[in-house]
């Protein structure tokens, strides 16, 4: 049974896929199999992907049709034959930092459910931090009863134990989003211990704030966000942005994967 897997959608983001799959395969946690769930991709997806698969054995792709909405139910059919402890998952337009499986690992040691920190890049390319406490009721509360989420897909994540007791992937009925509905899944469950590790541990495009900005151009930034993370000058500005945001809601982040 490996550690973790691995689940990334994707329909058609053709060139920043290598991208998130790249980072996926930096992990300093290296004991996972790779899932990507291919919502009705195209042929050259499919050879992109097969192209990725040859490199790691580890990685594995679930060739599904279009299906309803964002292909949730496909995640469902391939989390049926996961195998790993935990499942963490990836926007196919986004990026992990190398340490995000091994908190993930951490925190859901004692935990069924929980989130990282969610960064992402705001329309005119700033930080875009998003504080929160899943531990915390008022938070858990908010995020049940209102049109409220504070992390995005890719920094989610909960043992395949405790997916196995839920409806799972779906599409969302009387909830604005995916991911949400998806969360609330494990919120409304009273025997659901759920967590947040306040650490910084990917990157989210953010997709819908800027609409307009083809597959190349995001694919570009993720190079270019990947490097530019590794200097003291980028990861100072960003725990600025993350040490301003969390400030105004009195919680308190950890910030070591970002020291120099």
């Amino acid at each position: 049974m490996p550690a973790a897997t691995i689940l990334i959608p994707t329909h058609e983001h053709i060139a920043c896929l290598p991208h998130s799959v790249a980072s996926a395969l930096a992990q300093t946690v290296q004991d996972f199999e790779l899932f990507i769930v291919g919502d009705g991709v195209s042929a050259e997806s499919r050879a992109i992907i097969a192209e990725l698969a040859a490199t790691d054995s580890r990685i594995r792709f679930f060739d599904f049709p279009k299906g309803e909405r964002k292909g949730e139910r496909h995640r469902h059919a391939a989390l049926m034959q996961a195998t790993g402890k935990i499942v963490a998952y990836l926007g196919d337009d986004d990026i992990w930092l190398p340490n995000h499986l091994e908190t993930f690992l951490e925190l859901l040691d004692d935990a069924d459910f929980g989130n990282t920190m969610h960064i992402g890049i705001g329309r005119s390319g700033e930080w875009l931090v998003l504080p929160g406490n899943l531990a915390d009721p008022a938070w858990r509360a908010r995020m049940l009863n209102e049109s409220f989420n504070f992390f995005d897909f890719t920094f989610g994540g909960h043992t395949l134990e405790a997916y196995r007791r839920l409806p799972g992937w779906a599409p969302p009925i009387d909830c604005p989003w995916s991911d949400l509905y998806m969360w609330r899944q494990f919120l409304a469950q009273p025997w659901c211990r759920a967590k947040s590790a306040m650490i910084p541990t990917g990157i989210c495009t953010q997709t819908h704030l800027r609409p307009n900005r083809s597959d190349h151009e995001r694919a570009e930034e993720l190079v270019t966000l990947r490097s530019s993370l590794k200097t003291a000058k980028v990861r100072k500005t960003l725990r600025k942005a993350i040490a301003k945001s969390f400030a105004k809601v009195k919680l308190r982040p950890d910030m070591s994967a970002l020291e120099d």
